[in-house]
């Protein structure tokens, strides 16, 4: 077991290399036809385009969950640290890369709030998923040209559940009675999750006297996951140009549970586990479609959502490598700026 600890880091690039490979050999063939396609550049700078707003987007949000405790942050400072936190992403374990990095460099800069600086990155996380959930259940209300097949339909409920759990527990978090219960002072003795809890539920004391900040926060979630969902689609529509592929709706109500599955830290950045979820995706789509589709035709399926996968990963290493030349040009701003904040801002936690 210790072993295991010791080599997690590259052992988890190993089963993301092999996933990829089993990846590669089943849809060799059709990944061989790549350079036949017509590629849309306009539609793929779109795409990049508005995934770099729903950064921004995202960055604003957890701005506003450590302003909202007292704990002083330059905007521009949220957003350089970020972008240098999307690189994270794409080579740390999972999506938990950048969430750690903003963690660490939060409490460094302040040691007395350690805990709440970790609270902020906790309910940034959460704030995230459920909207994730939300925007693809939402998504399924509305009119398509395809009945969901029956893995489609469990995974809409999946996303129901999500979205109706996530709602009762933003409420709960909101309830003094219950941030203080015997219940969650319990669960705050437990070895390893138990720290993690006290300091959240420590910071919700701020949030519920400014309810307004979750609020917000809440819809900025919600407003980042539709452009990040809206960017993928344009990938795939500047990937398959001229070319079916599932629609619009289609890809807000089926991408949240890939994307979900890829932010569980089995390899780096979800390399491999997100390619095979949206390959997974396509091939139900196209049963959708058709109930009787070809072994041929669910095979191109697959590949079409493979290849889709990859050209969001390509747009997230292109900001990504952007992020760290923005983020060390100004480091040592950064620094300055956070020494020169005043330290009359009141203590939440």
């Amino acid at each position: 077991m210790s072993w295991l600890k010791r080599n997690a880091s590259w052992l988890k690039w190993v089963l993301a290399v092999v996933i990829l490979g089993l990846l590669v050999r089943q849809n060799w063939e059709s990944l061989g036809k790549l350079n036949s396609r017509t590629i849309d550049w306009s539609l793929f700078g779109a795409a990049l385009l508005i995934r770099f707003v729903s950064l921004c987007v995202t960055y604003s949000r957890w701005w506003l969950l450590v302003t909202g405790i007292g704990i002083p942050l330059r905007w521009m400072n949220a957003f350089r640290l970020g972008m240098f936190c999307e690189a994270c992403n794409i080579v740390g374990p999972g999506a938990a890369g950048g969430d750690l990095v903003k963690a660490v460099w939060l409490a460094k800069d302040n040691p007395e709030r350690r805990g709440s600086a970790a609270a902020t990155v906790v309910l940034d996380r959460i704030l995230g998923l459920w909207a994730l959930f939300l925007s693809g259940a939402l998504a399924s209300l509305l009119p398509t040209a395809v009945s969901l097949n029956s893995q489609m339909e469990w995974a809409v409920g999946l996303l129901w559940l999500g979205t109706a759990g996530g709602l009762v527990g933003i409420i709960l978090m909101l309830i003094p009675a219950f941030t203080h219960s015997r219940l969650m002072h319990w669960i705050t003795t437990w070895p390893r999750l138990g720290h993690i809890v006290k300091d959240v539920m420590n910071s919700l004391s701020f949030y519920q006297r400014r309810r307004s900040v979750l609020f917000v926060a809440a819809s900025l979630s919600l407003l980042g996951h539709l452009g990040f969902l809206t960017s993928f689609y344009l990938g795939a529509a500047a990937l398959h140009h001229g070319r079916p592929f599932p629609g619009y709706v289609d890809h807000l109500v089926g991408l949240p549970l890939p994307e979900a599955v890829a932010a569980i830290p089995l390899t780096p950045g979800g390399v491999g586990i997100l390619e095979w979820a949206i390959g997974y995706m396509y091939e139900q789509h196209q049963l959708s479609v058709n109930p009787h589709s070809t072994p041929e035709e669910l095979t191109e399926a697959n590949a079409n959502g493979v290849l889709t996968a990859l050209a969001s990963r390509i747009s997230a290493l292109i900001l990504g490598a952007f992020g760290v030349i923005f983020y060390f040009a100004g480091k040592r701003e950064m620094a300055t700026a956070m020494q020169a904040q005043p330290e009359t801002i009141p203590i939440a936690s």
